[in-house]
């Protein structure tokens, strides 16, 4: 199975030589006015997302300054409500590209960009869970010299990570009635440290497939 970020480098690949067709194509498009109007709606909607993100990112770092968990939860009960809206909304437009415009490659351009918007929250959220995890103390490692663990621990961000907590055969401290055994710093360091990468690496296959429709709308502008 390839990497996750072997896979964004065959988007990104994939997506710049479909930029390139599709420029061409466009040039001559029947329907220059309509798919000009598809792709400012998308425009539209990559600024709904990219509000939505400041907002959503500003409530969890109010809440690791304040520990104060509500607020964070109901931006995240909003931001998904948003995400969900604007998804609609660009796969309504990629499938009039595709269907009734016949703008295979500018589809396409969408449906990798919809991957990466998947792939961006995904790992948001990964990456925020292992943060909170350390931000409320609740690993052993964080909490030895005092002797204790915080009691107000969530497992459920924690397992939201994948490759974070393992099975009992790693050999490490677990709990009672088959609890899964919490991550080492180390574990729990690259966890992080590849939740990261791999955010990134949605995030710039974002701004690629982003920068090809931008060429094809002022393209389709200048000819307008």
């Amino acid at each position: 199975m390839p990497h996750p970020s072997d896979v964004s480098q065959q988007q990104r690949s994939a997506s710049m030589q479909n930029g390139s067709e599709a420029e061409d194509h466009i040039h001559g498009a029947a329907h220059p006015h309509a798919v000009l109007n598809a792709l400012l709606s998308v425009k539209a909607c990559q600024q709904q997302r990219v509000q939505q993100y400041s907002t959503f990112n500003a409530s969890f770092r109010r809440y690791l300054d304040t520990g104060e968990e509500t607020a964070y939860r109901q931006a995240m009960v909003e931001a998904t409500r948003a995400f969900s809206q604007v998804n609609e909304t660009v796969r309504a437009q990629e499938r009039h590209l595709r269907q009734e415009l016949h703008e295979d490659a500018l589809a396409d351009s969408l449906s990798a960009l919809q991957k990466g918007e998947e792939a961006k929250l995904r790992f948001t959220l990964i990456q925020q869970a292992l943060k909170q995890s350390a931000s409320e103390g609740r690993f052993s490692w964080q909490t030895h010299l005092e002797g204790t663990l915080s009691p107000e621990a969530h497992p459920a961000a924690a397992n939201s990570a994948p490759g974070v907590l393992h099975d009992s055969s790693n050999g490490h401290a677990h709990g009672c009635c088959g609890a899964v055994a919490e991550p080492t710093q180390q574990e729990f360091s690259s966890a992080l440290a590849e939740a990261t990468q791999e955010l990134q690496a949605a995030v710039m296959s974002i701004n690629d497939i982003l920068e090809e429709l931008q060429e094809v709308e002022e393209s389709l502008s200048e000819a307008a």
